[in-house]
Order: C-alpha cells, then sequence, then structure tokens
C-alpha cells in the first residue's frame, strides 16, 4: 500500500512542476524559452506515461510514449528550422 502513496505523490510533483512550465512557455519572454519549456512538458507527460506503465504492469504504454517522444522531438526539429531559416 505504500507504494501506490509513493507513486501518486510522484505523478501529483510531475503534473505540478508540468503546470509550471505551462506556465513559462505562455509567458516566456524569448522563443527558446518556450520551446524548452514545451519539451520539459514533453518530458514530464511521457515520465507519467512510464509511471502508469509501471503501476498497471501495461506495456503497450510504452509504445505510446515512445511514439510521443519521436513526434515531440521531429516537432522541435521543425520549430528550430523554421526559427533558424524561415521555412521548414
Amino acid at each position: 500500500m505504500e507504494i501506490n502513496l509513493v507513486i501518486n505523490v510522484i505523478r501529483t510533483g510531475l503534473v505540478v512542476l508540468g503546470g509550471l512550465a505551462l506556465i513559462r512557455a505562455f509567458i516566456g519572454p524569448l522563443i527558446a524559452d518556450r520551446i524548452i519549456a514545451v519539451n520539459y512538458i514533453v518530458t514530464q507527460v511521457v515520465l507519467v506515461i512510464l509511471l502508469g506503465a509501471t503501476f498497471e504492469e501495461m506495456s503497450i504504454y510504452l509504445d505510446v510514449a515512445l511514439v510521443f517522444v519521436l513526434g515531440a522531438f521531429i516537432s522541435t526539429l521543425g520549430v528550430l528550422k523554421l526559427m533558424e531559416e524561415g521555412r521548414i
């Protein structure tokens, strides 16, 4: 029963930190600040997915996390190229 409490505390902490990063993404004065905040939010979401996969013993969530990370990586590269060259 104690492990459930620990996992719930970790999940809550990750959600709170993700919320703070979301605030940073909206008020960040630079585009680079916003990109870093969005990447941090993606990391937090993936950690919550992986905790859920471990807790529920469902390995299908690992595939979901992997696809989510790959999509975020490709979109980050696209945004950075857009910033650098002005086109995708």
